[in-house]
């Protein structure tokens, strides 16, 4: 029963990810078990970050967004669940409303923030990052030293991959 309070928990923790950024929880998850497909969900969750800095998406409490990061929440539960050995048929659905409880509670606690405390936007977006990846690095008990880890690697598979494309242009990678 303790094994699966875990699963249930690291679950619900990847879900909230979710809902802050829709492929946070799934990098996680990805990174954290080793995936093959590990390094797209990080770059993923990286573009999502740097592109919602520059202020390209809506806010996510909207349902253009947050439909998507409740869809993220279900399936990075589910996922985690089924990895974990937990069936738990209801996990998909706690996970979803886990994400889109995240999704809209996040923003209006910074636009309050903002408000109260005059904090720039900006600064608090980077602040809610940085609280997001600590708190999934202890939920899958993850290391920061791992997370950049991942997050080299990904950035120099890309670099190999775009190596035969740029030295032909006089590019060095």
């Amino acid at each position: 029963m303790r094994d699966s309070n875990r699963a249930f928990e690291r679950a619900m923790a990847l879900a909230a990810l979710s809902g802050l950024k829709i492929a946070l929880g799934p990098a996680f998850l990805a990174t954290s078990r080793r995936w093959p497909s590990r390094q797209n969900w990080v770059m993923a969750a990286m573009g999502e970050m740097l592109l919602d800095k520059v202020g390209v998406f809506p806010p996510r409490y909207r349902p253009s967004l947050l439909i998507p990061h409740s869809l993220a929440g279900a399936w990075v539960a589910r996922e985690s669940l089924r990895e974990d050995g937990v069936d738990d048929p209801w996990g998909a659905v706690a996970g979803a409303a886990v994400a889109a409880g995240v999704a809209v509670a996040a923003p209006v606690a910074r636009m309050a923030i903002n408000n109260v405390l005059g904090v720039p936007d900006a600064l608090l977006g980077v602040g809610e990052d940085y609280l997001a990846l600590s708190y999934g690095c202890q939920a899958m008990d993850v290391s920061m030293d791992q997370l950049t880890g991942s997050a080299r690697e990904m950035f120099e598979d890309m670099r190999e991959r775009a190596r035969p494309v740029l030295e032909p242009m006089g590019l060095e990678t």
